[in-house]
């Protein structure tokens, strides 16, 4: 359904690019990124990954705390929402490692504290992702609805979709979506176990690519109804979104494009949006060889020869996982309310069987519509519309 509606409240974003999405905004836009540096965090057994760390003192447990408090508290200060107007909403949390970084943190300082002596059970009883929106609703006082999605890359891309479809159907009135993902040994060892980690860069569509690279955040996306004063101040109305799910593959999108065209066109009816409406796009882009391919010749299939800027992020964040709808939205909205769509990184060389570059330069951010973009293990696939109101 379209969803034309809901406004976007509030976001807020912790990356690599720093401790809001200001701040990361205004890096992009500058150019101030820097590469993946080798990961130092205490609970990391491997110390030659590279990954996109967020810069903190204290232990791995207590950053992702801070991390997880600062992406909330920017969003509700950004939307002014009261505390009665917090109370009443409802929470979906989208992560793929959630608080399992409490388990990794307390086995390696147990083996730490105990030299020599056999390593504990890494203890997972009674914990997962759905301890973060524990955490959330008991720290802010959230008691509406509490939803947590678990589903690798696409968990709060498809937690804002749901939400949206929620209030459009007047079952909430406003949701705190949040996109939450710590650096764990889980998710780079197993990355780099599949042949999926690239330990030199990040680079998304180009022909050098080799795979993803990995990287921390936590953010927070606030949505709600359009009859709220407060809701439309921002500039940013989320006009709707299509989620699928392809079974035929459990790690691969389909290099021939067929599904990625297919989710693109029905988020694009379902927003009330054209192809030749669409600004630019925020792809997912994640520098694998097979997805990128995948959503490169979706894109061209949707867009012919009309095809508006894409961007990836995530040379310059990493792939933040079920973290990267909340986080890559933030980030982007506020580099839209600057003024700009940001380029994309880590691009050398095109990639004949994709046929496209990456956009290479800064442009204006004209009002209108934007593409958002998710492709995920399990064939989990997410596409939405954000509208960017004119002032």
């Amino acid at each position: 359904m379209r969803n034309g509606n809901i406004h976007i409240r509030g976001w807020g974003a912790v990356t690599a690019l720093g401790w809001g999405a200001d701040q990361g905004a205004r890096r992009l836009i500058a150019g101030d990124v820097h590469p993946a540096g080798v990961c130092g965090s205490a609970h990391l057994v491997n110390r030659e990954f590279k990954g996109f760390e967020v810069a903190c003192d204290g232990n791995p447990l207590e950053k992702a705390m801070k991390m997880l408090d600062a992406s909330i508290a920017e969003a509700f200060e950004r939307g002014g929402l009261s505390a009665p107007e917090i109370a009443e909403s409802a929470l979906l949390v989208g992560t793929t490692g959630g608080i399992f970084i409490r388990n990794e943190h307390e086995f390696t300082e147990s083996v730490r504290r105990n030299p020599g002596k056999e390593s504990p059970p890494i203890v997972c009883r009674n914990r997962g992702p759905g301890e973060v929106a524990d955490v959330i609703a008991r720290r802010y006082g959230i008691r509406g609805l509490p939803m947590t999605f678990s589903m690798a890359c696409v968990s709060s891309s498809h937690a804002l979709v749901v939400a949206a479809d929620l209030i459009a159907q007047k079952r909430i009135r406003r949701a705190v979506v949040v996109g939450f993902e710590p650096l764990l040994n889980l998710t780079l060892q197993g990355f780099a176990s599949l042949l999926l980690y690239d330990p030199d860069e990040c680079r998304p569509f180009c022909n050098r690519r080799m795979g993803m690279q990995i990287g921390e955040a936590a953010s927070c996306v606030i949505l709600e109804e359009s009859d709220s004063a407060a809701a439309g101040k921002s500039g940013f109305a989320f006009a709707g979104g299509h989620l699928y799910n392809d079974n035929k593959s459990l790690t691969s999108a389909g290099t021939d494009g067929e599904m990625v065209r297919g989710v693109v066109s029905r988020a694009l009816l379902k927003a009330g949006t054209e192809p030749g409406e669409i600004v630019a796009v925020k792809a997912h882009g994640t520098g694998t060889r097979d997805n990128d391919l995948s959503e490169g010749r979706g894109l061209a299939k949707v867009f012919e020869k009309h095809l508006p800027p894409v961007v990836s992020l995530k040379a310059t964040i990493g792939h933040t996982l079920g973290a990267a709808g909340t986080v890559e939205t933030a980030l982007w909205l506020s580099c839209l309310e600057a003024g700009v769509i940001p380029k994309s990184f880590g691009f050398a060389e095109t990639d004949p069987e994709i046929g496209f570059a990456p956009s290479q330069e800064n442009l204006p951010a004209a009002a209108g519509a934007y593409l958002f973009t998710y492709f995920g293990f399990g064939g989990t696939c997410t596409a939405y519309v954000i509208r960017k109101m004119a002032s």
